[in-house]
């Protein structure tokens, strides 16, 4: 079936004078002798003609919009873009996060110049030294930045000082040709021991701070080994301990006293010729360890002038090789 054009415009008929909605003659056929046949829908008789002026079905009227569509002007307007809002976000909140951390840092940094201020720079020089030395230098601050690892089971035989009876002595310690001049594999830095080093056997002396002290006691320390070292360049001083305890239990305690965000005191360096007398000068980090009923600990700052990382983390590859110059006799011992 089909049906003829709409109008052209509202009001105008179709092309050949043709009335809207009425059929041409022969458009349809004739009828079958007595018509067609009853439509279930009352009132039909043959093909449907349209209203005038109606579209065929499924058809919209001229001007209008397909069914579902909105009329033009009536769309609603595109979506704006979140990406450029969601990247200003982002770096809003990292430049936030990256000022909080800053922050911190820096104040844990100055937290560990505050506790040296509050330790007693006073503590007298042990008169009990098996082998004298160099006198320990008063007025040095403590490390700015501190890393510790505690003992591990290849240091198990020396868990115990009575299992390890053996007395520390400075040939023991500065026999191994590491311990008299070691090479930071980094950077090609070599330290080099000065002295002989000094032993001391009265722990209470080589420390500040009255917790510190009152925790050697506790822990059974016998002896304390100390020595400066230099960086061949000249820019560097370094300053070992080696604490010699009764067990890697109260080892393991010391190092976790010695972190300067205790408050509870460090080990004085011992002083020296230039440059270690300039040692404390700038900025200083250090590195401690516990190996079975043995703890070591590497301190490590600027003397050239130069004052590095305000932060101390220039300080923590020096302040690892003094730490491992020092802990040479362990393997020899162990």
């Amino acid at each position: 079936m089909s049906y003829p054009y709409p109008p052209m415009g509202p009001g105008q008929p179709p092309s050949g004078g043709q009335p809207w909605g009425t059929p041409s003659p022969g458009e349809y056929g004739t009828p079958p002798a007595g018509g067609y046949p009853q439509s279930p829908i009352s009132g039909w008789q043959g093909p449907e003609t349209l209203p005038s002026g109606q579209p065929p079905m499924g058809q919209p009227p001229m001007g209008q919009p397909p069914m579902g569509q909105p009329p033009m002007g009536q769309y609603p307007p595109p979506k704006k873009s979140s990406a450029g809002l969601i990247i200003i976000v982002i770096v809003a909140a990292l430049i936030l996060v990256g000022g909080v951390l800053g922050g911190a840092y820096y104040l844990a940094a100055s937290g560990a110049d505050d506790d040296s201020a509050s330790s007693s720079p006073s503590a007298k020089t042990s008169s009990s030294s098996s082998t004298g030395g160099p006198p320990a230098a008063s007025g040095v601050s403590k490390p700015v930045t501190y890393n510790s690892m505690k003992s591990w089971s290849l240091w198990d035989s020396l868990n115990t000082a009575t299992k390890d009876s053996k007395p520390l002595t400075l040939e023991e310690v500065f026999a191994d040709p590491e311990a008299k001049a070691y090479k930071d594999s980094s950077d090609n830095t070599v330290f080099n021991l000065q002295g002989s080093g000094r032993l001391d056997t009265n722990c209470t002396g080589t420390v500040t701070g009255a917790a510190l002290q009152t925790a050697l006691q506790g822990y059974g320390c016998t002896q304390v080994v100390r020595a400066a070292y230099v960086s061949a360049d000249q820019k560097w001083v370094g300053q070992i301990a080696i604490f010699n305890l009764k067990d890697v239990t109260s080892a393991n305690a010391l190092i976790d006293d010695l972190d300067p965000k205790s408050g509870k005191g460090f080990f004085q360096p011992i002083s020296g010729a230039s440059p270690v007398d300039k040692f404390g000068s700038s900025t200083t980090g250090a590195e401690s360890g516990a190996y079975g009923h043995f703890v070591v600990v590497g301190w490590a700052g600027r003397v050239d002038g130069g004052h590095g990382d305000s932060y101390g983390i220039d300080t923590i590859s020096p302040s690892s090789s003094v730490l491992q110059a020092g802990k040479q006799f362990l393997f020899h011992r162990n």
